[in-house]
């Protein structure tokens, strides 16, 4: 069970409720009935006004889809890779030096984290962001991410999925620094992360903002 600030659910909680309302909501009657083909002897007429109707519900989703590729920042092309044991650190433009120092030392806790073992990377890039968003969207200030070291691949001198997890965050604006953990957390197998004010903890600042300057 993840450690949070804010609330009793962690992010694989709220992973885990959802599957189980997607199970909820199948019609067993309509999965489990019987079958009955039917010949189809009719020509369908289309009215002018059904063929606009789809063509614009058709270039809404067209827009919809181009908005969210825009903040897509996980390209997987060119991938840097890295050793097993290879420290990862990371700080963005403006980020202050001694967040590295201090992600090294553990003197950050983690509000949330997430276990990347066993999945596939289009699993892990998906757990990723989806986890990433969660994190942005609750306030989270520190996150860990247990990658592995990649040791067990056969005859591999470079760990796979650390080398993206490592990569997708360099691209997330959000991101304003990582280090491999510390070893009582997982050291050169997880990565402590620290994300940007998110739109909540903005919101909070500046309503105790405006309350001293009244």
């Amino acid at each position: 069970m993840a450690n949070s600030e804010n609330n009793d659910f962690s992010f694989e909680d709220l992973l885990k409720e959802e599957v189980i309302q997607n199970i909820d909501n199948i019609d067993l009657a309509e999965q489990l009935g019987k079958v009955t083909r039917i010949e189809q002897d009719k020509i369908e007429v289309r009215a002018p006004s059904m063929d606009k109707e789809e063509s614009r519900i058709k270039k809404e989703a067209a827009v919809r889809d181009t908005k969210e590729e825009s903040i897509d920042y996980f390209s997987s092309t060119h991938v840097p890779m890295v050793a097993p044991t290879e420290v990862l650190a990371y700080r963005s433009n403006g980020a202050q030096p001694f967040l590295l120092k201090k992600l090294k030392n553990g003197e950050y806790r983690e509000a949330d984290f997430i276990d990347l073992h066993g999945k596939t990377t289009e699993e892990a890039y998906e757990f990723t962001r989806r986890f990433i968003m969660h994190a942005r969207k609750e306030g989270f200030r520190c996150v860990l991410i247990i990658h592995g070291k990649g040791e067990r691949e056969h005859l591999k001198r470079k760990a796979t999925l650390k080398s993206y997890v490592a990569h997708w965050l360099r691209q997330m604006p959000e991101v304003l620094a990582y280090h491999s953990a510390p070893e009582w957390k997982g050291g050169t197998g997880a990565v402590m992360v620290i994300l940007k004010k998110g739109d909540k903890e903005s919101d909070d600042n500046r309503e105790l903002h405006a309350l001293r300057t009244r």
